[in-house]
């Protein structure tokens, strides 16, 4: 696999690449005419966390009532309940659906966190401590199995055939597999991202705030931006996620895994089969803070746009074929669609460190 660069894409560079004249880059970008207002569906933006653990988890405390009333509270349109190896009802009669909760202030969506700690995986961990972590959620579950899941492929140590287990437990429950946190204990690589997404997951996990510092990789371990890249780059089609993986849910910050600090703004109706959907497009942007007004195709560029209410300076980063392609310091920009490379995406920096990730198009 071609290897893609070893600094996150949204780190200062030594020199911006110069945009082509005709681009606009970094010039305001003015919102394109509908051209049927009455076929154009003016879509909002949902806020959504598609990793979250209430008390079922068995790590964390919080009851589930309690859990839905911190988001709803929080400003959330949608949250995934995915609790390790169990998928956890709410209202108690919603088989069949792909949400265990629809109420006015929170979609709850079916979920589970398949979660397997195999003692020996291939390719080995590095050491120290040699752990292998298989966990990836199930986003939108329709069965409701009762108790413990037994789910992971314990005769083979392979990953792909532990990941491989995951998928198939998706076509028995239902849902839309998403990858998490996968460089903890360094446990991906860009083959294997190519290779799960060939099988059809959809989400991996860029941005998972309680894993800062595996997200960023060192100087011996790319970071998961880069991993991204590298996969796009080979044509995998892959949508980055940002998530909190709540297990606590104190307004003071406080706990081992506190909400909050990592979401999804999903552009689709506020319904659930439609932000599944949504989220299986890509027709969403990743944060860990920064609100984006416009993040779509518009003719033949990329345009980015922030929101109006948005504080601070950002940096607009695209990036493409896992290179800075330019940079912009200002609150719009847009980059051309010019097939120099196979795919484009954008990532805006706060000058507080929150980041937003737009997603690739081709």
């Amino acid at each position: 696999m071609p290897g893609a660069a070893a600094r996150g894409p949204g780190e200062p560079v030594a020199a911006r690449a110069a945009a082509p004249v005709d681009a606009g880059v970094g010039e305001p970008v003015a919102a394109p005419a509908a051209p049927d207002a009455a076929v154009v569906e003016d879509l909002p933006w949902l806020r959504g966390s598609t990793h979250v653990h209430a008390a079922p988890s068995g790590d964390s405390t919080k009851p589930v009532p309690e859990v839905i009333a911190w988001y709803a509270a929080h400003g959330y349109d949608f949250i995934a309940l995915t609790d390790h190896n169990r998928v956890t009802d709410v209202d108690g009669d919603t088989a069949g659906a792909v949400a265990v909760h629809v109420g006015d202030d929170l979609i709850v969506l079916g979920g589970v966190e398949l979660t397997y700690n195999p003692g020996v995986c291939d390719p080995p961990p590095p050491e120290p401590d040699g752990k292998c972590r298989i966990h990836a959620n199930l986003l939108g579950v329709t069965a409701r199995p009762e108790g413990k899941l037994e789910w992971a492929d314990r005769d083979s140590p392979r990953r792909l055939d532990s990941y491989q287990a995951a998928i198939a437990e998706a076509g028995v429950l239902g849902g839309m597999v998403q990858i998490n946190h996968p460089q903890w204990h360094w446990g991906l690589t860009a083959d294997l991202l190519e290779a799960l997404a060939a099988r059809g997951v959809k989400l991996v996990e860029i941005a998972n705030v309680q894993f800062s510092r595996w997200n960023a990789g060192d100087d011996r371990h790319p970071s998961m931006e880069a991993l991204w890249d590298a996969a796009l780059t080979a044509g995998a089609t892959v949508w980055g996620v940002a998530s909190d993986d709540a297990h606590d849910y104190d307004d003071d910050g406080g706990g081992s895994y506190p909400a909050g600090g990592g979401w999804v703004m999903v552009h689709a109706r506020r319904e659930p089969q439609a932000i599944l959907d949504a989220l299986a497009a890509g027709r969403f942007y990743s944060s860990t803070g920064v609100t984006l007004a416009r993040a779509e195709v518009d003719g033949d560029a990329l345009v980015v746009e922030v929101a109006a209410d948005e504080p601070g300076d950002h940096r607009i980063t695209f990036v493409g074929d896992g290179r800075v392609l330019g940079e912009v310091d200002g609150r719009s920009a847009r980059w051309p669609l010019d097939h120099a490379t196979s795919y484009v995406r954008a990532v805006v920096t706060r000058d507080d460190g929150a980041r937003a990730w737009v997603q690739p198009v081709r």
